[in-house]
């Protein structure tokens, strides 16, 4: 009779562990399944969010796009103009290509900061976000906005180089293989720049506060920070100013060597000081630079903006 019950255990036993292995690669089934439903779900809110933002700003779109031809218009007229006069034009197309990136730094501050500005900083100013977005995270709904606008953005660049290297390609008939490389770096100080925009689109209460203190700082703050450098003779590099990175836009087209110039300047037309100006910075210098801004300014940003969340401002 014993033997006969432990038989029966270890059967029953046998039954039973069969039953739980069972449930159990059932309920790992369930939460693999679920887990693939709340990726579907979150990525499908991001690409929402991002057609929002694009169908919202699209007339602010159009408008940067005529800027940017406007202005690729005007320096084209420059270049017919001199040619008229008798000027003829640079030997080299680098040097050509060189006299439409001017204003193109000015345009990139613009751009970016008319579509970073009101990033965050509009749904606290006009409390919209919760309204907008009830069932999604502020994550998710900061992702599909950074992608979305800075997409705009890089379009636009790329609208501007494809004007350029139409033109030059129709002036020598022939394009420098580094004009890809350029672009490449606008398009990065771009982001950078759309980074720092967003960062004072957290810390700003209004849009407009937002995008006139980003611009005071890029066309005036820093440049200042920059020459008060030179003329303090300190001769440091200025990595850590943002748009100093503007500058291997162009120098990417024949980098120079070396990556800096010197001046003397004297007072009585005497010339016995001597100042050091930095033209660019080398490739990798501009590459790590602007990582690691993209990196802390956005960081930055979604800190304060769950931070102000928090507090429901």
């Amino acid at each position: 009779m014993e033997l006969k019950l432990e038989e029966i255990k270890k059967k029953s036993g046998k039954k039973m562990s069969k039953e739980l292995i069972q449930e159990q690669l059932e309920l790992e089934e369930i939460i693999i399944e679920k887990q693939e439903i709340s990726l579907k779900r979150r990525v499908s809110q991001i690409l929402d969010t991002m057609s929002f933002e694009v169908k919202r700003t699209w007339k602010t779109f159009i408008i940067m796009l005529f800027v940017y031809f406007a202005i690729f218009l005007l320096n084209l007229l420059i270049y017919e103009l001199q040619e008229s006069a008798g000027v003829e034009l640079p030997d080299d197309p680098i040097d050509y290509i060189g006299g439409y990136f001017g204003m193109f730094g000015i345009l990139i501050i613009i751009s970016t900061a008319t579509f970073g500005g009101s990033i965050i900083a509009e749904d606290f100013q006009k409390q919209t976000g919760n309204l907008l977005f009830p069932k999604i995270s502020k994550s998710r709904l900061l992702i599909g906005r950074v992608i979305s606008r800075y997409a705009l953005n890089a379009i636009l660049i790329i609208f501007y180089y494809i004007l350029v290297a139409s033109i030059t390609n129709y002036k020598y008939n022939e394009l420098p293989d580094t004009l890809i490389d350029s672009m490449g770096w606008a398009l990065f100080y771009t982001f950078m720049l759309f980074t720092f925009v967003i960062f004072m689109s957290s810390i700003n209460k209004s849009k407009s506060a937002a995008i006139i203190v980003s611009i005071l700082l890029f066309l005036i703050a820093f440049n200042i920070i920059t020459m008060v450098l030179i003329m303090t003779r300190t001769g440091i590099e200025p990595v850590f100013i943002p748009t100093y990175y503007e500058n291997i836009i162009e120098a990417s087209l024949d980098m120079p060597d070396p990556r800096f110039e010197k001046a003397t300047f004297g007072p009585h037309g005497r010339s016995d000081v001597e100042f050091k100006r930095w033209l660019t910075p080398s490739k990798s210098g501009a590459f790590i630079g602007m990582s690691l801004f993209s990196v802390l300014l956005l960081i930055g940003a979604f800190f304060f903006y769950k931070r102000r969340q928090s507090k429901n401002e």
